[in-house]
């Protein structure tokens, strides 16, 4: 199994997949992006968003999508837009996609990542089983945080 940084040609293995998820969410497809426009606003000169995939045997089982935010008083975080890992693969392919987003955002020298997620569901419990912390609640929806002590507890210490 192999986490690396996604290239214009795996978008057509990631699309099929955000696709998935969303229909796994109970949401219409019709808004997700396609293959042309995922392209365009991951590889501009000012990209929309990143992307790391977790490939087995030239499979792509997982993306992760992620941006960066600011905040006057933390500064630099990384913000998770989406960890999908297909069914079946999760046990082995979501931490080492969180474990490589971790040490991007330690080498970045950020001091946090977040993400928002549906409250009571598998990945939900994969957040806070691996050192995340709720910062709030909110229709059914909680923001999770991971900072220097959930760095610690994936085994990763902040060089800052």
């Amino acid at each position: 199994m192999l986490v690396r940084k996604a290239t214009e040609e795996d978008f057509t293995q990631i699309h099929p997949l955000i696709i998935k998820r969303t229909e796994e969410f109970g949401l219409p497809t019709s808004h997700v992006p396609n293959i042309k426009k995922l392209v365009e606003d991951y590889s501009s000169n000012s990209p929309k968003f990143y992307c790391l995939v977790c490939e087995l045997d030239t499979r792509i089982i997982g993306y992760v999508s992620y941006s960066y935010a600011y905040s006057s008083w933390i500064g630099r975080s990384i913000n998770i837009n989406e960890l999908y890992v297909l069914l079946g693969y999760r046990d082995v392919g979501q931490l080492p996609m969180l474990h490589r987003l971790v040490n991007i955002t330690l080498e970045l020298k950020c001091l946090q990542v977040k993400c928002s997620a549906p409250d009571n569901t598998e990945f939900s419990k994969f957040l806070v089983e691996n050192g995340t912390s709720v910062m709030s609640k909110e229709d059914g929806y909680s923001l999770y945080n991971l900072e220097a002590e959930g760095f610690k507890k994936l085994g990763a210490m902040p060089q800052i």
